[in-house]
Parts: C-alpha cells; sequence; structure tokens
C-alpha cells in the first residue's frame, strides 16, 4: 500500500498548492481548475486506503481504540498547537484559541477528526462485511453512493435547503463511511491484476477527473466568481468515481524499481507528517518568499511550485522522524 499512501500525500500537496490560484479568475486560474481537478480524489482515497487495511484485520475492540487513539491524537493536538500558534490570531489568548480548534478543527486538520470517527466504527464495520456477502455490500456501496452522492450532487445543484440523510433517515449511507467500505471491497473483491485493468482505471480516472474540471470551469464563469462546491466536492459523484479508479491503479502498482520503491517508502512513512506540516511550507514560499512571481511561466509554475513544497516537507519530516518524540507526532 506504500505506493498508494505516497500517491496520495503528493495529490494532497497539489491539491493545496493549485488552491493557492484558484480563487481568482487570471491566467493561472485555468492551471490551477486542471491540477486541481487531478487530484481532487486525493482525500477519499486515504479514506478507502484506510479501510482496505483495518476492515481486514481481526483485532480486539479495546486495544485497536488504544492503537488508533494514539496515533491520531498526538498530531492532532500539536500541529493544532503549532499552526494557532503561528497563524492564530494574536489579539485573543493561545489557550482559548487552543481549546476553540480542538472543537473546531483548524483548516486541513478536519482530516483527523473524519479519521477518528471512521476508526471508532471499524470494528463494527469489520463484523458487517463479514457477515455480507460480496453481493450485499455491492447493494450498500450503490445505496451509499445514491444517498451520499447522487443526492449530494442534486442537492448542491438544485436543493441547498434540503437535507435527505436526516429527512429520510439514511445516515448509514451518508458521509465518507462508503469509501472507507469502498476501499475494503476494491481490495478484497475487486484487484485490479491485468495491464488492462490499469488502464481502464486510468482512463476512468482521467475522464471523471477532466469532467469535474469542466463543469467547475462553466459553473464558474456562469456564476462569475470562481466556485469548487458544485462539482469538486469529496462526495461528488465524479470526484469519488475518480477517486475510486486512482486507488484500484495505485494498488495494482506491486512492482517498482528499487530506488523509487525507496523513494516512495520514505513518502509512505512520513506521509502524516508531510500532511501535517505542508500548508505552512506553502504560505512560507508564498506569502514570505514569493516564490510564485519569480516563475515567469503559466503551466509550470504550479508543478514547479508543488515540487518544491513537496520535496521541503518530505525532507523535514525525514529529518524529524530521526529524532524519537517527533516520530509520534510526525
Amino acid at each position: 500500500m506504500d505506493v498508494t499512501r505516497a500517491a496520495g500525500c503528493a495529490m494532497v500537496v497539489m491539491l493545496h498548492v493549485s488552491a493557492t490560484f484558484f480563487y481568482a479568475f487570471g491566467p493561472l486560474w485555468i492551471p490551477a481548475i486542471t491540477f486541481d481537478a487531478l487530484v481532487r480524489g486525493c482525500v477519499p482515497i486515504f479514506f478507502m486506503l484506510s479501510g482496505a487495511l483495518l476492515l481486514a484485520k481481526d483485532e480486539p475492540i479495546l486495544p485497536f481504540y488504544r492503537r488508533r487513539v494514539l496515533r491520531i491524537v498526538p498530531p492532532l493536538v500539536f500541529w493544532t498547537i503549532v499552526y494557532v500558534y503561528l497563524f492564530g490570531d494574536r489579539s485573543i489568548p493561545l489557550a482559548d484559541q487552543i481549546g476553540y480548534y480542538m472543537t473546531r478543527a483548524y483548516g486541513h486538520l478536519w482530516y483527523f477528526y473524519t479519521l477518528l470517527g471512521l476508526y471508532l466504527s471499524a470494528p463494527y464495520l469489520r463484523k458487517m462485511l463479514r457477515a455480507s456477502s460480496e453481493r450485499e455490500i455491492r447493494i450498500f456501496l450503490f445505496l451509499w453512493f445514491f444517498f451520499a452522492c447522487i443526492l449530494y450532487q442534486v442537492r448542491v445543484l438544485y436543493a441547498a435547503w434540503w437535507d435527505p440523510t436526516n429527512f429520510l433517515g439514511v445516515q448509514l449511507f451518508s458521509g465518507y463511511l462508503g469509501f472507507f467500505v469502498l476501499g475494503a471491497y476494491l481490495q478484497q473483491y475487486r484487484p485490479v491484476t491485468t495491464t488492462g485493468g490499469r488502464w481502464a482505471c486510468a482512463l476512468l480516472f482521467l475522464g471523471s477527473s477532466l469532467a469535474s474540471g469542466i463543469l467547475t470551469f462553466q459553473h464558474s464563469l456562469h456564476v462569475g466568481k470562481p466556485d469548487e462546491s458544485f462539482y469538486f466536492g469529496y462526495l461528488s459523484p465524479l470526484v469519488a468515481i475518480a477517486a475510486a479508479a486512482a486507488f484500484s491503479f495505485f494498488t495494482s502498482i506491486t512492482s517498482l524499481p528499487n530506488w523509487l520503491a525507496v523513494a516512495v517508502r520514505v513518502v509512505s512513512d512520513c506521509s502524516l507528517g508531510i500532511y501535517c506540516l505542508h500548508v505552512m511550507i506553502i504560505s512560507y514560499y508564498v506569502e514570505h518568499l514569493h516564490m510564485p512571481e519569480a516563475l515567469h511561466t503559466t503551466w509550470f509554475k504550479i508543478p514547479i511550485l508543488w515540487a518544491a513544497i513537496f520535496g521541503t516537507a518530505t525532507l523535514a519530516i525525514y529529518v524529524a522522524r530521526k529524532v524519537p518524540l517527533f516520530r509520534r507526532v510526525a
């Protein structure tokens, strides 16, 4: 799973680098939409990866909870304090801000809260899946895709006031839980093992990603401002399809040249820390070093900036993890 984790990590960094240039029309807006569309599935990929790894295990519930909490809570607390201290409102006491952001996630750290909820459900989902046939799991995933993704798209397009999850009482088929189950299902029942299967996944990923980008482009022009809320949501059907295709493609890669395998393993091991740190590095490179202004190119500016930020974050976390204390939070 190292390839999937490393690829997802790289995609997250690209997502946030692209977002830097998304919210204003200009020469970098179309490149930003393009790269954004191609990596939108990054967070669902991580949820699927967690499901594939955890829902196949057989662990006693309390030891499982203890290990997962110790994996999630220390980095969440540490990085919340770091971000609040560096970027928080100086007019508000630090302790008050930290308390506030412990119940309302700071920016990209929302992922930890959602992942914690999925971890709590994992022992029970595991038993449910083991007692279910493949056909029953497919029906579950179909219902989730309909209620969580299709109706999500209907809601954001036509009925923002409508909450189908609560109205229909289908909380079980809502949110990111479906990605958790989907990862386990794809890994157990639908692994891609042929070259033709990889090509099919790649084409499905590209088609879904570009479709979401084109629709976002058209919608933004229609409303007169860049707007990612309609087709770039993680539960948008196109994003969900692209994420599933990318997950299947990446998990099918089981052999790499030695030098690349080493690099992938390093990124995989450092992925949690890279996820936490990279937003800070984006801020430093863009707002303090003004790196984008020094790059006189349109289509290559975002990839170059991404490479610099991703490389810096990886190196910083790799070095930090040499210190035993930091291994718990990076």
